[in-house]
This record gives structure tokens, sequence and C-alpha cells, in this order.
């Protein structure tokens, strides 16, 4: 950890400088003003922020440390942008790298930041439910970031199709129906909604033999002994029938 990063001031700053770029991002990042997953991210922010002013306030620990850092006047030649240059964006691509990395700590606390910054972009809010969906934890959460998705960005088949498979987990089978066939209506060939076909097939199959439930036969479209070839929202329609007892 640099704590001068963590306390956005150069490795020059003067003690009454790192003072006060304490009390200001630790107002800023206080978990009394946060609530549900925020909160968790901001407890982690602001035992960041105490570890580094704890370090920097000790003037020979602070001797120590910009003396194995490079001077300000190279660190701007080499990264001219500073943490308070960064636009949402910025914040959100190192979220994704994080991500990929498995640093998903870190990659929360990022997205979250990119969020509050700009609240209105689809894909920061569907990186989001990812991270969240690595981490297994609180579901209405992901079902939340997703349904923030879908509505900046209706046409998103990706998040449509996750939002009906948490929303099947969570047993609403009527919110998961609406958002298939919104998938449906979008891109009926889509290759999200064949996986997902394919998913609820292999799930009916394993809960009621493989003839499927009472005995029958799961329709596919194909293998039909009568009747027009079904379409891929009528499979899935009939299988979420099966799955959900309604059928």
């Amino acid at each position: 950890m640099n704590p001068f990063n963590v306390l956005e001031i150069p490795s020059d700053a003067s003690p009454e400088d790192i003072k006060a770029a304490y009390h200001r991002l630790a107002k800023r990042w206080h978990p009394d003003r946060f609530s549900g997953v925020e909160k968790e991210e901001a407890e982690l922010r602001f035992r960041e922020l105490a570890e580094a002013f704890s370090l920097l306030k000790d003037p020979v620990k602070r001797q120590a440390l910009q003396q194995q850092l490079p001077k300000p006047q190279a660190a701007l030649q080499k990264e001219p942008e500073s943490a308070l240059e960064r636009t949402p964006e910025d914040w959100a691509a190192m979220a994704k790298v994080a991500f990929e990395e498995g640093k998903i700590d870190q990659a929360r606390a990022l997205i979250h930041y990119a969020i509050r910054l700009d609240e209105e972009k689809a894909g920061y809010h569907s990186l989001l439910a990812a991270i969240l969906e690595r981490e297994g934890g609180d579901l209405r959460a992901v079902v939340k970031a997703l349904e923030t998705a879908v509505r900046l960005a209706p046409r998103d088949v990706d998040s449509h199709v996750r939002l009906a498979g948490h929303f099947q987990t969570l047993g609403l089978a009527a919110r998961a129906q609406r958002h298939l066939q919104l998938a449906q209506e979008i891109s009926p060939n889509h290759p999200k909604l064949r996986a997902f076909a394919a998913k609820a097939a292999k799930a009916a199959k394993a809960s009621s033999g493989p003839k499927g439930l009472k005995g029958q036969a799961l329709p596919m479209g194909k293998g039909k002994t009568s009747g027009p070839p079904m379409g891929l929202l009528d499979q899935l329609k009939d299988l979420w029938g099966r799955l959900t007892g309604k059928g």
C-alpha cells in the first residue's frame, strides 16, 4: 500500500497537508454515511485511510517512505494523471482489470467509486453484478445492480438473461419469464438464450427423470410427433412451467 496514494497527496506533502487530506477523505468515506454493500466498501476504505495516516503522521516512517518513492516531479512525468483527475471510465477500467486478476475486494471498491462518480453507465452496474456474483454474497444486491443495468440499457440481452436466472433462484418465476421474453424479443437467437434453454432442460431432466415431469418428454422443438416446431421462446416457457410446477 502506498499511503500517499491512499490519501491522494504527493510524496512531498507537508504534515499539515497529510492531516487535512486524511480528515477530508475520512469524512467522505465514514461508514455511517453508507448502508448495505456500499457500507462494506466504505469500511474497507476507512481502514485504509486510518492505516495510511498512522504511517505518515510518524516523521521517521514518513521520511523512510519518501526516500523509497520516486521524486514528485519524476512521478508526474510518468503519470500526469492524479487520482483526482481520473475519470469514471478510468476507475471502471481499473475495476475490470482487478476483477480479471481475481482481486475481488479491490474490484468492488473501484467500481463502486466509478458508480458514485457516474451512476448512469449501464456497464458499471453490470460489472458490479458480476463482481457480486463472483463473491457469492447477497443475491438481491446482484439483482438490484442488473435491474439498474437493464433500466439504463433496455436492450442488454446478457443482463436480461442473468436477471432471469437469479429470479428463478429467488422463486420469482413471473419476473424471470418477463426478462426471458424481453431478451427473446430483442435477439431471438442470442447465444445466452440458447444456453439458458439448455441449462433449464438439464435442470428439468435432473429433477424429474429422463422423460420430464409427469412422465412427459421434454419438448425442444425437434422430435415432436405432431404440430409445428416449437420456437425458442415456447421452449423456454414450457421448460419454465415444468421447473416451477406451473406447466
